[in-house]
């Protein structure tokens, strides 16, 4: 990824019977959601296949963090604290 490529993880939410959180990539003029676990491309727009292809292969690889991550995230605690 270059550094100028930011992700973002959403909390774990539902989907049907599964526990899913969805990952933003974001750059200056595009962006890529996926869905975790599993990571199915949800949206994009300006990424080319190559770029997509890089993205998967790092979820591939990060997965199980992400998805900790998102696991941690607390929206009411954090709306609590401000």
């Amino acid at each position: 990824m270059n550094s100028e490529m930011k992700i973002n993880v959403s909390p774990v939410t539902r989907l049907g019977d599964k526990r899913v959180a969805y990952v933003l990539f974001t750059d200056k003029t595009s962006n890529a959601e996926f869905i975790i676990p599993g990571g199915e491309l949800i949206s994009n727009k300006g990424f080319d296949e190559e770029k997509l292809a890089e993205m998967k292969e790092y979820l591939e690889y990060e997965q199980d963090s992400l998805f900790r991550v998102a696991k941690e995230l607390n929206p009411m605690r954090s709306f609590m604290r401000d």
